[in-house]
């Protein structure tokens, strides 16, 4: 089954492709179970950070050539959807102080 995968990955990046999905999609999910439980200002950081690794990554799988435009595609899509799940959880708790 990993073979298949790793075979399916190649032109995307390879194992780091799968590497960092894996990664992505166990933050999103953890964020998505802990952010009742993670203050306002972790969420805001959390915003912050999600930006501050996607760009490395991305500059970083660009420079690497045209096999790993995946890479570059994970990193965007992971930060966006940290910032959003992070940002909704923030105006909710604004809205409810209200």
């Amino acid at each position: 089954m990993f073979e298949s995968l790793r075979t399916w990955a190649t032109p995307y990046g390879g194992d780091v492709f799968l590497y960092i999905s894996v990664l992505a999609v166990a933050s999103v999910v953890g964020l998505q179970l802990y952010k009742q439980r993670l203050s306002s200002f972790t969420l805001q950081r959390f915003i912050r950070l999600g930006a501050l690794i996607a760009l490395p990554l991305t500059i970083i799988a660009m420079e690497m050539g045209e096999q790993h435009w995946g890479i570059a595609v994970v990193a965007i899509v992971w930060a966006v959807a940290v910032a959003i799940i992070s940002k909704n959880a923030v105006a909710l708790r604004k809205d409810n102080k209200k």
